[in-house]
């Protein structure tokens, strides 16, 4: 009787300290999902010129002290993207309670007349801002009417791949010097640069190789595009074999 007794009391006590420890483990989960190592503390964001932390925490809804769950890393990232343009690529990773978030942001290249003001569109013609002509230093599409400009959205227009693409592959060395790009009625291009010089590059084929050719080295060791601004030409870069000079343009 007396070591059936003993095994009840064991077996009691075996119970108890089972119960203390899940009460135990139980309650160093809840104290370690709720300190600060998986809370919201802070936002590490690299690769960033355009926009801030603050606007991200804004963008995002992030707020510090939240438990980190309520915050995945792939819905931040999809969120991002969805809602500042100027966002191109994002990895966004945890850190025990700080968020890394590096991006890549969208470049951009030129802009497009919108009402009184300018929509700043990147390479892929997604409209970064609304802007005055002097905020950005860089080349005004014209030949293309715009009905809106929404943030984020991609301006859709045959003509408008070309201009772009152009825009962003004009040589450093000219980029400057650029003040528009028009787009003919038949879809052909022609840059307006400080001179002032008309250089007509015609179809949007071959854009890399003519637009190469405008800081090339030409006659006495200058630029051909130089060459023409001093002997008063306008240039023609249809063929960016045979580059030729030619009067100015009728009405300059």
């Amino acid at each position: 009787m007396r070591g059936e007794g003993d095994s009840r009391v064991r077996k009691g006590m075996a119970g108890i300290v089972l119960l203390a420890l899940l009460g135990l483990g139980l309650l160093a989960g809840y104290a370690a999902l709720y300190t600060g190592y998986f809370r919201y503390q802070g936002l590490e964001l690299v690769g960033a010129s355009r926009i801030t932390p603050a606007e991200v925490e804004q963008i995002l809804g992030l707020r510090k002290g939240e438990p980190r769950w309520r915050y995945p890393v792939a819905v931040l990232r999809r969120e991002l993207l969805r809602l500042e343009p100027w966002v191109k690529e994002a990895e966004v990773t945890w850190q025990g309670g700080l968020l890394r978030i590096a991006v890549t942001e969208r470049r951009p290249v030129a802009l497009l007349p919108y009402y009184n003001l300018y929509a700043v569109l990147d390479a892929e013609g997604v409209v970064l801002d609304a802007a005055t002509l002097d905020e950005y230093r860089l080349p005004v599409i014209s030949g293309i009417s715009l009905p809106r400009a929404l943030r984020g959205e991609r301006v859709q227009h045959p003509d408008l791949a070309g201009a772009l693409r152009a825009a962003a592959l004009l040589p450093r060395e000219v980029a400057d010097q650029v003040s528009e790009i028009h787009v003919t009625p038949l879809g052909e291009l022609e840059l307006i640069l400080e001179g002032p010089v008309t250089v007509f590059l015609g179809p949007p084929q071959r854009l890399e190789e003519k637009l190469a050719t405008l800081p090339a080295v030409w006659e006495d060791g200058l630029p051909l595009l130089e060459v023409a601004r001093r002997q008063g030409y306008d240039l023609n870069l249809v063929n960016p074999d045979r580059p030729t000079f030619q009067p100015w343009s009728s009405g300059r």
